[in-house]
């Protein structure tokens, strides 16, 4: 994060522009003055597209075999502004992701065919105190549905984060607070952690909750090994039927998982990166919430996973 801050400080020092007011025009022109200046961080990401396999995984316990494969699209945007105080940067950023459900023997838990959306607006403020201090305020409303039925108020989850970060050296950072966030199903508010190591060739970054993540730099290679977390809660409405065969309404599902593996990048001229990934997902699991039922919670296998990706970067510091 403090790589990142710091290329974004020395760009928007140089650069200076006033853009129109039209938002297609906004976004265009942002782009390319971002992905013009050497002098920005080459793990800088600021729009792209993944998908994620997970090939069918057995739930665990399961009297009926059953089994649940999920297919994850994942779009972004990232914006950033620097204000005319010289010390504090705005990154406006959207999100949308598409998780697909498919379930084997699906009798008593409704998930075959499910689709759940994640569409959120991220605005992340980063100020430079004394001392070589950063505040980072995140704050980040989102809707997390199936869209099953019209806009209600259990739709709208709002997660924010608050850090501090310390720049020790120009090599290394620490930093921590607090974070209100879904990642592991349910919203909770949980403390957060940062520490990144960089060198000339690599860097490895630590920011929990999210994850941990090492890379090395082999010219127009990044090879790397990453674990993440990520999930939500999602308002689903829907029916399903128990193994009493009765007819109950789901109201919530919370869904999370950790994935664990290498991961290769290859940046194809100056903007793009084509990225690939893959390893272990562990620690899955599907939550059913409803008023008619006690909250049930579905453990899945651990199994193979496969990411692809593609995304706009800004050109390494030596223009190779």
């Amino acid at each position: 994060m403090s790589m990142l801050i710091r290329y974004m400080e020395n760009y928007l020092k140089i650069h200076h522009m006033t853009l129109s007011h039209q938002p297609l025009l906004t976004i265009v022109c942002g782009l390319l003055l971002l992905s013009s200046s050497p002098t920005m961080s080459q793990n800088l990401q600021l729009a792209g597209f993944s998908f994620t396999r997970f090939p069918g995984a057995g739930v665990i316990d399961s009297p009926l075999n059953q089994e649940v494969e999920v297919n994850e699209y994942n779009f972004f945007l990232n914006l950033p502004k620097r204000l005319k105080n010289e010390k504090t940067i705005l990154i406006h950023g959207l999100q949308y992701r598409l998780v697909t459900l498919f379930a084997d023997n699906d009798l008593n838990l409704g998930l075959d065919g499910e689709n759940m959306h994640i569409l959120g607006y991220r605005l992340t403020a980063l100020h430079q105190l004394a001392n070589n201090w950063r505040v980072l305020v995140s704050l980040n409303p989102t809707l997390s549905s199936t869209f099953n039925t019209a806009l209600e108020g259990d739709d709208f989850l709002f997660n924010g984060a608050l850090q501090f970060i310390k720049k020790k050296s120009g090599r290394f950072s620490y930093g921590g607070g607090i974070a209100y966030t879904p990642r592991f199903g349910e919203p909770l508010l949980i403390p957060t952690l940062q520490l990144t190591f960089n060198s000339e060739n690599g860097k490895l970054e630590v920011r929990l909750p999210r994850g941990i993540a090492y890379d090395r730099y082999f010219g127009k290679f990044t090879a790397g090994l990453h674990v993440a977390a990520s999930g939500s809660r999602y308002n689903v409405n829907y029916t399903r039927t128990n193994f009493l065969n009765d007819i109950e309404p789901v109201d919530k599902l919370a869904y999370t998982r950790i994935v664990l593996g290498p991961s290769l990048s290859y940046r194809m001229g100056k903007v793009i990166q084509l990225q690939a990934s893959g390893g272990i997902t562990v620690a899955r699991s599907v939550e059913l919430q409803g008023d008619l039922f006690e909250d049930e919670n579905y453990d899945i296998v651990n199994g193979p996973f496969f990411r692809f990706g593609i995304a706009i970067v800004p050109p390494k510091k030596d223009n190779d």
